[in-house]
């Protein structure tokens, strides 16, 4: 149950984080069959699909790496779904996917732009 409440608590971060980026934040935890989506947001013109990951004492590196293909294809999958279902044209909207690694005590941020 801890690893649940941690993780929201990531992802509440995250969202404030973006929003003192001046990013519009669109909506959390989108999900369909087959993908989630922890965080769509608005970045200027661009459609920010966001990843979140949170270990309590690892370096970025090591959580970036904890990326794997599939899972990018199904955020990728994810975030087509939600452009088609929105009437947003996935073929002239300008997006890109994020990485937003928390880590540690003391919390300590990174946002990887455009992480894959």
């Amino acid at each position: 149950m801890q690893e649940v409440v941690t993780g929201k608590r990531a992802e509440l971060l995250s969202a404030e984080f973006l929003k003192k980026n001046n990013l519009t934040i669109i909506c959390k935890n989108y999900r369909i069959d087959g993908g989630e989506i922890d965080i769509i947001a608005r970045d200027g013109h661009y459609w920010v699909f966001c990843e979140v990951k949170f270990r309590d004492d690892e370096n970025f590196a090591a959580v970036i790496e904890q990326i794997r293909p599939q899972q990018c294809r199904r955020i990728r999958y994810t975030a087509r779904h939600y452009l088609l279902s929105n009437n947003i044209d996935e073929h002239t909207a300008a997006m890109r996917f994020d990485v937003i690694a928390i880590v540690g005590q003391p919390t300590k941020i990174e946002w990887f732009k455009d992480a894959f």
